[in-house]
């Protein structure tokens, strides 16, 4: 039996090691600016559950913090070097992408955020910290939230004015053509009559 126990604190604790150094790796490997491009794009930043959970532990309160502060850049960098994949932090994720101005980044962080609640993959399962937020409540209201701005920030479509019945036009009478000059015979002209003298006796 103590072998046995002997044998399992080994593996344990060299499956935390390699854990802490997977973190390790992680956290030197994060570029910002990378990871930022990704965040904008609603890429999967956060892909790691049990073996970052003791550092999201001790994350999470930061990251509330953060988000309180609207201190979203911070937040999007502390949430992708942590790795850690839950619904709260899937949720963080969205108000990072949103507080950035990146809302249908957003719109996916929070929705990928409500399909986790209730699974053994949620905060309050695994990681038993959902930092005050009430899940997937929150998450769906900023859902609609998100969506709203967007609907109002596409450019609407103009609609051509509806044409009403057209009456035909009313027929255009031709015009007369203009008299041609009627060339008049050389003399005096009719207002000028002289009357002959009268004839002798």
């Amino acid at each position: 039996m103590g072998r046995c126990a002997g044998g399992i604190t080994k593996v344990l604790v060299a499956w935390a090691c390699v854990a802490l150094v997977g973190c390790a790796e992680r956290a030197d490997t994060v570029k910002p600016a990378e990871a930022l491009a990704q965040l904008r794009a609603g890429r999967p930043l956060l892909n790691c559950r049990e073996p970052c959970l003791a550092e999201w532990r001790r994350a999470q309160p930061q990251a509330a913090q953060l988000d309180a502060g609207t201190r979203w850049q911070d937040l999007a960098m502390l949430l992708t070097r942590v790795g850690y994949q839950d619904d709260l932090s899937l949720y963080y994720l969205g108000r990072a992408a949103e507080g950035l101005g990146s809302r249908e980044a957003a719109a996916s962080y929070y929705r990928q955020s409500t399909r986790l609640s209730g699974t053994s993959g949620s905060c309050q399962s695994l990681s038993r910290l959902c930092g005050g937020v009430t899940l997937p409540r929150a998450a769906a209201l900023r859902v609609a939230a998100v969506e709203r701005e967007l609907v109002r920030a596409r450019p609407r479509r103009t609609e051509p004015a509806p044409q009403g019945p057209q009456t035909p036009a009313a027929p255009v009478e031709a015009e007369a053509p203009a008299p041609s000059p009627v060339s008049m015979p050389a003399g005096p002209a009719a207002s000028e009559y002289i009357e002959p003298p009268p004839a002798a006796r």
